[in-house]
This record gives C-alpha cells, structure tokens and sequence, in this order.
C-alpha cells in the first residue's frame, strides 16, 4: 500500500511538542519571545548549540531538545512566537524567593532585543504538609496568591500571576504523588497558560485603542445619515455617497489592520481556558483557583476585544446597508428621470409620426401631381391625333385613379419599412 504523501508528517504532528519528563526537585525557566516572520529565535539557538558542540535544528524543524549535563534545553517555534524552556534539577534552596537564571539563557536571548513577552520561573519541590499560609508567606511574600490541588490531587500549585522583580512570573509546584510524565505535562500546561494569557491580552490594548476611533467613525456615520435624509437632488445625493464610500474605506482599514490581532485573541483565551480545565483543580481553603483568579480581569478583557470587534463589523454592516439605502435612492431618483426622457422622447415621437404623416399626405398629393402632368403630355397627343375625346375628362377620370396608387403605394412601402424589409 503506497502511503499519501502528508501520512507521516501528519501522524508525527500528533507526536510534536512533547513535555518533558521531570522530578523534583526541579526548576523550570520557560521565555516566550514574539518572533513574527523572522527566524531570529531559531537563529539565535542554533548558534548556541554550534558554539557548544550540540546538534543544532534543522531548516524544517519546528522544535529541539538538546542534554547540557543535568539540564535539558528545549527550542519551539509557533506560529508568531518561539519559546525557550530550560528544565533542570534544583536540589539546594529551591524555596528562596528569588534565584538567579542560568547564564545560557542569557546568551542565547542577549542579542534579540525586547522580544520576551512572557517568562515563568516554576519550582517542582515535594510537599512536606506545611501549611499553605506559610509556604505562601515565604515564596510570594504576600497572600494575593491563587492556589489550588492540581492533576488529580497529586499537588498543590500556587502563583500570583506576578511579573517579578527578575523579570520572572513565579509558580510553585508541589509534588504529592506525581510521576514523572505527570509533572511534565502538569509544567508544560502551566508554560502555556503564562504565555497564552500574556498573548490573548495583546488585543486589549488594541480594543482600547479603538474605542474613540469607533466613536469618531460612528459620529461621522449619524451626521451622513441626517445629511442624506435631507439631500435633495441628484448632486447633494452624489455627494453624501462620496462620503458614504470614504468612511466605508476607513472603517475595512482599520478592520484589515487589526483583524488577526482579534481572531489571534480568541484562539489564545480558548488554549487558555483548556488548559485550565486540564489542570483539574481542586479548592485549597483560603484560597482562590486559578480559573477564576485569572477569569476575574481576563474573561472582561476578552469580552471588551470581542465586543469592539462586532461594534466594528456592525458599523461595516450599517454603512453597507446606508450605502445601499443611498445608491437605491438614487436609481429611483435616475429611473424617474429615465422616465420623463422616455416619456418626451415618446412625445416627440408621436409628433414627428403625425408630421411624417402630413408629410406623407403632401407626399401623395405632389407625387400624383407629377404623374398626371406626365400624363397629360402622353394623353394630349393621342387626344389630338388618334381619338376624339376631350384631355381635361381623361384626366379628370385618371386623377383619383392615380391618387389611389400612389397612395397604396406609399402604404406599401411604409409597411415593408415598419418589417424591417
């Protein structure tokens, strides 16, 4: 059986962007860059990797992990952003509050500029059955913490959301049970949500933005409106349509320039809210989940990009359908005027018909006219020389006689004209 050409790099999507395994103690360093249409992060880490003697990506690869003695390095590349995530054990002071970053992060992210936009610092330690207040009290230093049981009960996870004074989001894990494939997915998830929250948010600012633009547009809209009820004639219509057609142009402008940022946003928030579900949580007393921690101000960040992004596509609607209102105003306005040309062409027609017609008329009486004169010079002859009979009475008898004829003739010929003929 041959295989579809696509067969193994579908079935291998399915496999791409494994977690990896880990035990604690362990500390995981996790960067999401935007990296839109360049190759920057990619370039930047296959560089580390030659200078370090390790197996760099290759120019399809999407995704690689390489070993650096008890800390394993991974690389990934999505769709506008790359992701460092640095796994390693951590078996001395794992609680302190704040320790440093391994330099290599630093050296392969050094020369790309002010690309991070999300960096979490997750602490897999086992739990010892200390009480959550001072667990809290000392990792965060404050208690504006979320906490909860996750994966099943197998530990208790707890974050502020927080961008620290390192640059870093803390999240503390603790082991109750997890094997190691279990934290790996339960940290991955956790990668995920820091980075993905921090994407769906980009739009907001971009929803803030919008509103006194929509306003604008929208002021402009009701005054095109009241203008067009007002127009009189085809040159004030014309005008309010030029008007009409600008302000449609704008609105697809900014609708072109930020439509992806919405949709991007959606997509983000909907990857969010399943890996939240996937955590499985369960209440610590005294302490909120993270789903509603986070929905609190990130499900009405949300719901203000989606919202402006339907208050956009309905003034696009509106201004369609007024554009459409407009230009059926003015057909009818140019059908009645077609109207009144039709009717005075008609007019017109019907006067050139009865001219034509006295035309004809005339046409008849000059053309009879001229054949009885010519044929007064054939019968005056005969008259005079062959028969005795009285000119004028010959003619008088061929005058109708010749009028008919030329009258029938004259109808004939109309009639083949009207045929086409």
């Amino acid at each position: 059986m041959a295989d579809h050409p696509l067969r193994q790099r579908l079935n291998e999507e399915l496999h791409s962007r494994p977690s990896i395994p880990v035990r604690p103690p362990a500390r995981i360093l996790h960067l999401a860059l935007l990296d839109v249409g360049s190759q920057r992060l990619k370039e930047a880490f296959a560089a580390f990797c030659a200078r370090h003697a390790l197996p760099a990506p290759g120019p399809e690869a999407r995704q690689a992990i390489v070993e650096l003695g008890t800390q394993r390095l991974k690389w990934e590349r999505h769709g506008e952003f790359g992701t460092l995530t640095l796994v390693g054990s951590w078996p001395e002071n794992l609680l302190a509050p704040s320790l440093p970053a391994p330099a290599l992060l630093e050296e392969i992210t050094s020369g790309l500029g002010d690309l991070a936009l999300a960096a979490a610092d997750i602490r897999l330690a086992v739990d010892t059955e200390e009480p959550a207040a001072a667990i809290v009290e000392r990792f965060f230093g404050h208690d504006d913490v979320a906490g909860a049981f996750v994966a099943g009960g197998t530990a208790r996870l707890f974050t502020d959301f927080r961008i620290g004074p390192d640059g870093f989001t803390r999240y503390l894990v603790l082991d109750r049970g997890l094997t190691a494939a279990r934290a790996g997915r339960t940290v991955r998830r956790l990668c995920e949500i820091d980075a993905y929250r921090m994407l769906a948010l980009m739009a907001y600012p971009v929803a803030q933005a919008h509103g006194p633009i929509l306003n604008g547009l929208e002021q402009r809209l009701h005054e095109i409106l009241d203008e067009m009820a007002r127009a009189s004639g085809a040159a004030a219509e014309r005008a309010v349509l030029e008007r009409m057609t600008e302000l449609s142009r704008e609105v697809e402008r900014l609708i072109d320039a930020h439509a992806f940022r919405f949709a991007a946003a959606k997509a983000y928030h909907r990857i969010v809210q399943q890996r939240l579900a996937e955590l499985h949580e369960g209440s610590i007393s005294g302490y909120q989940r993270p789903t509603p921690f986070l929905d609190r101000r990130l499900g009405p960040a949300m719901a203000t990009c989606v919202a402006t992004e339907e208050r956009v596509e309905s003034l696009a609607r509106r201004l369609a359908r007024a554009v459409d209102l407009l230009r059926t105003r003015i057909d009818v306005a140019l059908e009645a005027q077609n109207q009144e040309i039709l009717e005075g062409m008609a007019e017109r027609t019907k006067a050139q018909l009865r001219l034509q017609e006295t035309v004809e008329g005339l046409s008849v009486v000059a053309i009879s006219y001229y054949a009885l004169s010519v044929l007064a010079k054939v019968v005056e002859p005969i008259a005079s020389h062959l028969f005795a009979f009285d000119e004028a009475v010959v003619l008088a008898i061929l005058a109708p006689i010749v009028v008919l004829l030329v009258w029938l003739g004259m109808r004939r010929i109309r009639a083949r004209i009207a045929r086409g003929g």
